[in-house]
């Protein structure tokens, strides 16, 4: 009988423990390199919807081709980060904050080059703040994937800005 107790009672405190085990990401990170993930999940998303708007829309060539290379750099940046939230147990945003979603909602409404001028301003304004949350998550991270994601994706986002001042500069 105290041979079938004692694995009993071991398996008992297993499942005890390890149901006490977090795995919503709370103890997995520091609350800025979480925040740092939701705030790039949520740029990323922002920057392919509207990159999905401008591809379809834009009257210009060269603002459509930037809309696509948004499409496709955030997508693969976004395949990333979520496979480093899933390391990490934390469940990333798929979808807008509601004053995103309205900005995105009224550049769909906008046609002509009045769309392609307000679009690329609000990529001025979109990498000008990620970049900075970027840099933040570079200097203030604790986790070393975490920060490292961070750098390696500032390169880009400053080619992106770059690209979108000299194209909202061609249009006025």
């Amino acid at each position: 009988m105290k041979k079938l107790l004692l694995p009993l009672g071991f398996t008992s405190m297993f499942f005890v423990v390890t149901s006490c085990t977090d795995h919503n990401g709370d103890g997995m990170l520091a609350q800025t390199d979480r925040d740092f993930m939701m705030k790039a999940a949520e740029s990323n998303l922002f920057e392919i919807k509207a990159g999905e708007i401008a591809s379809g829309k834009a009257a210009a060539d060269s603002v459509r081709h930037y809309g696509h290379h948004m499409v496709v750099d955030h997508g693969m940046a976004t395949t990333e980060l979520k496979n480093l939230a899933q390391m990490k147990m934390l469940t990333l945003p798929e979808t807008l904050p509601p004053a995103k979603q309205m900005k995105l909602d009224s550049l769909a409404m906008l046609t002509g080059m009045t769309f392609d001028s307000v679009y690329m301003a609000m990529m001025v304004i979109s990498h000008v703040e990620t970049i900075d949350q970027f840099k933040l998550e570079t200097t203030l991270g604790q986790d070393p994937d975490v920060k490292s994601f961070a750098e390696s994706k500032l390169p880009v986002l400053h080619h992106h800005l770059d690209e979108a001042i000299r194209l909202k500069e061609w249009l006025w």
